[in-house]
This record gives C-alpha cells, sequence and structure tokens, in this order.
C-alpha cells in the first residue's frame, strides 16, 4: 500500500530549521516521527548550507565579469532533487519548495523555476557542453534543456 507523503514545513530559528507538519500528518505517521523530524530538518539545513555555496560561487563570477556555466545550476538543481528524494525516503514532502529556498536563500522565484526545469530535463551533467553558459539556457529553458538531452541520447 502506498502511503500518502505528509507535508512539512521548515522555519529557522537560529542556527537552525525547524520542522512543521500538520496534526494529521503525525498522526498518520506510524514510524519515530521525532527522529525522522530531526534528520530532514539536518538535511534542510545541508541543502541551504550547499546551496549557498553554490550561490556565492555564482556572485563570484558574476563579479568577475565571467559566464556561469550551465553545469553549475545543473548541479545546483541536483542537490534540490536529491532532498527531495531524501525526503520521500520519509514519506514526507516539503510544502512549497520555492517559497522555502527563495526565502532562505534570497533567489527570485523565476530563477528557482527555471534551474529546476533545467535539471528536470537534463538526466546528467555529463549530457552538458562544457562550453555551454547558463545565459544561453535562460531564455527557453525548457526547450534547451530538452535539445541538450535529446543530442545527448543520439551521441
Amino acid at each position: 500500500m502506498n502511503k500518502e507523503k505528509v507535508f512539512v514545513s521548515f522555519k529557522k530559528n537560529q542556527d537552525e530549521y525547524v520542522p512543521f507538519i500538520s496534526l494529521q500528518g503525525l498522526l498518520s505517521e506510524n514510524k519515530d516521527t521525532e527522529v525522522s523530524l530531526k534528520q530532514v530538518s539536518k538535511d534542510y539545513a545541508n541543502l541551504v548550507n550547499s546551496l549557498d555555496i553554490i550561490l556565492n560561487e555564482i556572485d563570484s563570477l558574476k563579479k568577475a565579469h565571467l559566464l556561469i556555466p550551465a553545469s553549475k545550476i545543473w548541479i545546483f538543481g541536483n542537490e534540490i532533487f536529491h532532498f527531495i528524494d531524501k525526503l520521500s525516503a520519509y514519506n514526507f514532502q516539503i510544502d512549497d519548495i520555492y517559497l522555502h529556498l527563495c526565502r532562505d536563500l534570497g533567489v527570485k522565484r523565476k530563477w528557482l523555476e527555471k534551474v529546476i526545469i533545467f535539471r528536470r530535463y537534463i538526466t546528467h551533467v555529463n549530457n552538458i557542453p562544457e562550453n555551454l553558459n547558463w545565459g544561453k539556457c535562460e531564455k527557453g529553458t525548457r526547450r534547451i534543456a530538452e535539445q541538450i538531452q535529446r543530442q545527448a541520447l543520439d551521441s
């Protein structure tokens, strides 16, 4: 039987992210919910930290007037996909990932949506040409990502 996933939200409290689930979600869980919530809280904090490092690298490239490799954006998106998979293993799903990450990273929702679209349609970072920069992918993100994936499958 496939159990419905419980929505989880996070709120920053000093140096940690406190997870919240509904009472219904708490009652529907049959494993040690407290342990699971502590783990997903750590996982979310690790996600925010690793994405923040990548954002700092992107900002450094921008300040140096260098192009941002599309592969770096894919890696950013991939971190989010790994986190979603971890949550799923605990039978959780994040309640509005865009809201959480925009709030905790200070990025714009539209940019984050494009990042996730780019990662969703390209299955592996090695499929992205090394010389491709993110600026070429921002407009028509899905179309370009599908093109890249098709070319990778054809070769």
